[in-house]
């Protein structure tokens, strides 16, 4: 078992609770990470979720300023963490060849065809019992597999791998969430001032620039404005000389980025669930 110095475990608690408090990356995501990444025990688990709600808790105390000191947060579970983390009591040992998800398309290279493998793996080779879901993760994790060289230790890691990656693409499509939040309020209030930036002649720069990519952005600025959505006569691209350099054209390709990322985690979430999510 791994021994962490007290001052260590205060950090790895204090990452995770600024993470949630900063990014809002749930703290049940941010620790069972934290957990994976350190091979913590389930005891070492239960006691950093118990430290990290602690110390939100009074971080979140101290910040309110308006004389109400009721405190309001979803704690992070012990048991919800651990399920993310062990499987059967089993811990976890990081692997460093495995990969990150911070680009979802190389996570399982093409992931529907690996999803396809997976499943295989862990219901036992053959077409029959790739089509006959496991009624528990009991069985799962103890059956004995059609295909002899697939131990039960080797399906059991690949729930684990599972599960990890299911953890880091909720993670990534939070903070891609609160980017863009924080990029679109900046942007917004650019055009709210009474001698910003104009936004009517920016609406036109972005449709005429980056054409239907931009309804999505403009939409939502719009709303942060409070103005009417635009309409569809706007979304054609218009022969108009754009300086691609200027800040708000930046936020604009920026926020049609994060966008775009935070679609590909969906979509690649969803693929994950519908593909292997009993396993979840």
């Amino acid at each position: 078992m791994r021994v962490i110095r007290p001052d260590e475990f205060k950090k790895l608690a204090q990452d995770a609770v600024d993470a949630f408090l900063k990014r809002s990356v749930p703290l049940d995501d941010g620790l069972a990470k934290t957990a994976l990444d350190n091979a913590l025990n389930p005891e070492q688990v239960k006691n950093l979720v118990q430290l990290a709600n602690t110390m939100a808790h009074l971080t979140l105390f101290d910040q309110k300023n308006d004389g109400d000191k009721i405190v309001e947060f979803d704690p992070a579970d012990p048991a919800t963490v651990i399920k993310k983390v062990f499987v059967n009591g089993e811990p976890v040992t990081p692997d460093s060849s495995e990969s990150s998800a911070s680009d979802p398309s190389d996570m399982f290279g093409d992931l529907g065809d690996v999803l396809d493998k997976v499943k295989a793996v862990l219901k036992g080779s053959g077409a029959a019992a790739a089509d006959t879901p496991a009624s528990t993760e009991q069985e799962v994790a103890t059956e004995q597999p059609q295909n002899p060289e697939v131990s039960p230790a080797k399906r059991q890691m690949l729930i684990i791998k599972i599960r990890k990656v299911a953890s880091e693409l909720e993670s990534k499509q939070h903070q891609a969430a609160y980017e863009y939040k924080d990029e679109l309020d900046k942007l917004a209030a650019d055009f709210a001032k009474l001698y910003g930036s104009d936004f009517n002649e920016f609406e036109k720069d972005a449709f005429a620039l980056r054409g239907e990519l931009a309804v999505p952005v403009i939409a939502d600025l719009r709303h942060c404005l409070r103005l009417p959505r635009p309409v569809e006569s706007q979304f054609v691209k218009t022969a108009r000389v754009v300086d691609s350099k200027t800040r708000e054209i930046r936020s604009l390709d920026k926020l049609i980025k994060l966008s775009d990322e935070w679609q590909t985690l969906d979509e690649a979430r969803t693929q994950l669930k519908n593909g292997v999510g009993e396993y979840l």
